[in-house]
């Protein structure tokens, strides 16, 4: 016992205690002494569990941080706004800058956050899950961090695969069942917070696009139709499968390069010429009935929609230059500048055999290009020191003429922009009824340059997704008279009644669609801010004022019309207002109209998109039914937005699942209705046949037709997969077909030079259909493909004769309309 007691009271060394290792879970899994995967933001235990917001992290959770990431940009309290890091790579199959990236979920794109702590890097896309680690596709939190000491780095900080993102709540949810959930096949709800609401507040991200790197990099904002080839992942390979198992397309790989540059590459674009004179300008000029079968297709189709003349007074003008054209010095430089472009805009419009017949001299397929080159030099040579009426005119009027061919489409905004800027200083934005300085003729000129200019610039800015110069703040010019040209004059000194828009006169277009011009500035610059911040019902609010627009356009009847010209300028009046408020609303629809599957609140939207591209392709089509004029001016890049959107709607749904992919009774209907799909393809494919007679007359095109062929072949093709095959062989042939017609047209001009109609010169359709079909896709096709030798292209390894004709990273769209 004393023993025991002096034992007892005997001091003994503190044993070291063994330091327990902390278990890496969630506080939830750790509370619950569960295995946890340490998945960010929220791991899939508590997904399971319907408790992810409760899914938090403790601070001493990232201890082993490397010291290549700040500290602050994994900052796991729940209430803030934070970015982290993403590791995740697009498959290797994705071309860089292409907007393509696999589906967002809706926990990573409608509720990703959106606030960059100081010092950290944004993630660059979603995040999204695949049920496994293998490959590295799929890291959980602390592989994210701690295994990969380059994260964030080499990822491209220009596109953004996810559309929308919004913060999420601070405030905890109460934890309770979602007994009121319904499945809705392959669409994840289990990871969501709450449903949304119109009124709450939304933080939109509008996709854009950025090639090149470093300070030289070009940028396309939403409005541009390459931004949804993300919701076309599957293109790629798709368009790859076609390659490899067509080795026709290599034997005329160096042809369809020509076709896809354009076939006036060097002649005339890249041909000097001196700089212009008044005896040059005068000598392009061709003989008189050739000019006034031009100018009547001009003031048809295009002056009718973009007011800048008084005609009676440009014809008048016209007749007395041809009388004195023997003594060029007599004449003004500016007015056959103005001449050679008005011609040139109406050149496509025209039947080449019909101004051949008028004219004794040979006309050349590049004539009214070299018209449009020339009269850009001598603008661009021309020292004008004050905007007058006259250069406004000069402005607009080569703005158009490059459009109408295809020309310096990046640098129209620009363009467009320095022109309104121009007549800001000029003082059009003013009314001028406020100075008596000024005539009641020119008055109501300056009204119609105005407003032609405004809407040229928001145009260009709808195509490229960029925000227009001017806003209805800025200005305050009321629309121009709707009257005829006749009832106002030079020496006019009392302004004429203006009419009711009922009635039909010269102005009636400009007047018409004034009537939506404020909403559309306002839609344009909302859809193409940097960031986005809106309810979802001001989007609906917008869409029924938009709708409104659309009911109000004037009711011109046929009978009104008295004779066949007249007709056709109401046919494209109609058409032209009802489709550029119709690309307003694909405009304020995309956007969520992508995000409906993942979010039940947008299937409105969705359903929106669907009727305005529906609209805008069903009024192309009528009018390519009526004449190719009325065709050719109706074309823009609504209408490429429309044909993507009808394709990515048919590819998003699932056809083969007997519950609709959408979240809404108001898409059901659309999912199940018999022959839906065939409708739409019909609508899809008669656009593509007017875009197909289009690229044949611009610069380029080559290179959205082919990818616009491969992108209705894929939705075909995923419709129906007994037929794929077939679909594909439809693509090579649609291909072929076009380049074949193309250097066909082109057969007898010099411009093709030595090289001719290369492989086209023999029938390369009827060779690809007399072939027994698509062959298998094997590795040995790639000795098929090796080009010859000498030609100066890239190197086998690299040598891709079918994607590379259109080119992924600069898929910005065309500029069409008039």
């Amino acid at each position: 016992m004393a023993d025991a007691q002096v034992f007892g009271n005997t001091p003994q060394p503190e044993r070291p205690r063994k330091r327990r290792r902390r278990t890496v879970a969630c506080t939830q899994c750790r509370s619950r002494k569960m295995r946890c995967d340490r998945e960010y933001p929220a791991c899939s235990r508590c997904l399971k569990n319907k408790t992810p917001t409760k899914c938090t992290y403790e601070d001493g959770f990232l201890w082993q941080q490397p010291a290549t990431v700040p500290t602050a940009t994994f900052t796991l309290d729940r209430g803030t706004t934070v970015s982290t890091p993403r590791t995740d790579q697009t498959p290797a199959q994705t071309p860089p800058h292409s907007g393509l990236g696999p589906a967002s979920t809706r926990s990573e794109a409608l509720l990703s956050t959106t606030a960059v702590v100081p010092g950290s890097t944004p993630f660059e896309g979603p995040h999204h899950h695949h049920g496994g680690r293998h490959h590295g596709r799929e890291r959980g939190f602390l592989e994210t961090v701690l295994g990969a000491p380059r994260a964030a780095v080499n990822q491209e900080p220009y596109v953004n695969t996810g559309v929308l993102q919004r913060p999420k709540r601070a405030i905890p949810e109460p934890e309770m069942p979602f007994e009121s959930q319904v499945d809705h096949g392959d669409v994840d709800f289990e990871g969501s917070d709450d449903p949304l609401s119109p009124s709450q507040q939304l933080d939109l991200s509008p996709r854009i696009m950025m090639g090149g790197r470093e300070t030289k990099t070009r940028f396309g904002g939403s409005g541009i139709y390459a931004n949804l080839v993300a919701q076309f992942p599957d293109i790629r390979s798709f368009a790859e499968e076609i390659r490899l198992s067509n080795p026709i397309l290599s034997r005329v790989r160096p042809d369809l390069e020509r076709v896809k540059r354009g076939v006036w590459k060097i002649m005339p674009l890249n041909t000097p010429f001196p700089d212009p004179t008044m005896a040059s300008l005068v000598a392009l000029l061709p003989q008189r009935p050739v000019v006034d079968e031009l100018i009547s297709l001009y003031l048809t189709y295009i002056e009718s929609t973009h007011r800048i003349f008084h005609v009676p007074s440009f014809l008048k003008e016209v007749d007395d230059f041809f009388t004195r054209i023997d003594n060029p010095k007599n004449a003004s430089a500016t007015f056959v500048v103005q001449l050679l472009l008005v011609l040139s805009c109406a050149w496509n419009l025209a039947e080449a055999g019909s101004l051949q017949e008028k004219s004794t001299v040979p006309l050349k397929c590049y004539t009214a290009v070299e018209w449009v080159l020339h009269a850009d030099k001598w603008i661009e040579n021309t020292s004008i020191k004050r905007f007058g009426i006259g250069v406004f005119r000069l402005y607009i009027l080569l703005v158009t003429a490059l459009n109408c061919h295809g020309m310096k489409r990046s640098k129209a905004w620009i363009t467009t922009g320095s022109l309104v800027q121009n007549a800001m200083l000029s003082g059009y934005h003013r009314d001028p009824n406020k100075y008596t300085r000024i005539s009641v003729f020119n008055k109501e000129m300056r009204r119609r340059i105005w407003m032609t200019i405004v809407e040229l610039n928001l145009q260009v800015s709808f195509d490229r997704g960029m925000p227009p110069s001017v806003q209805s703040s800025d200005y305050d010019t009321i629309p121009p008279l709707n009257i005829d040209d006749e009832e106002i004059h030079e020496n006019s000194t009392e302004a004429p009644e203006d009419r009711p828009l009922s009635n039909i006169t010269d102005c009636s277009f400009q007047t018409a669609l004034a009537r939506s011009l404020d909403l559309r500035l306002k839609t344009c610059y909302l859809m193409h801010s940097p960031r986005i911040s809106c309810r979802y019902e001001e989007i609906q609010r917008l869409d029924w004022e938009l709708s409104l627009q659309l009911s109000r356009i004037p009711i011109w009847g046929p009978s009104e019309a008295s004779d066949l010209v007249t007709q056709h300028k109401i046919s494209l009046w109609k058409a032209m207002i009802e489709t550029k408020i119709a690309h307003a609303l694909l405009s304020i629809h995309t956007p969520f109209a992508i995000e409906a599957r993942r979010e039940s609140l947008f299937a409105p939207s969705a359903r929106s998109r669907l009727d305005a591209a529906v609209m805008i392709l069903s009024t192309q089509r009528r009018l390519h039914e009526t004449s190719l004029p009325l065709s050719l001016c109706m074309l823009g890049e609504w209408t490429l937005l429309a044909y993507i959107s009808i394709c990515q709607h048919l590819h998003t749904m699932d056809h083969h699942n007997s519950n609709p992919s959408y979240p809404s009774s108001s898409l059901f209907m659309m999912h199940t209705l018999p022959g839906l799909p065939d409708s739409l393809l019909a609508l899809v494919e008669s656009a593509l046949v007017s875009l197909e007679d289009r690229f044949l007359l611009v610069i380029k095109g080559a290179k959205d037709c082919f990818f616009l062929s491969t992108i209705v072949a894929l939705v075909k093709a995923k419709l129906w997969t007994v037929q794929a095959i077939v679909y594909k062989q439809q693509v090579v042939e649609r291909v072929l077909s076009f380049a074949q017609k193309l250097f066909t047209r082109h057969a007898t001009c010099e411009h093709l030079g030595a090289s001719g109609m290369g492989s086209f010169k023999n029938n390369q359709v009827a060779a690809f259909v007399a072939t027994s079909g698509m062959s298998a896709v094997l590795p040995s096709d790639l000795d098929c493909i090796l080009p010859p030798p000498n030609l100066g292209v890239t190197p086998p390894e690299e040598f891709d004769p079918f994607l590379d004709v259109f080119n992924w990273e600069d898929l910005t769209g065309i500029a069409l309309g008039n």
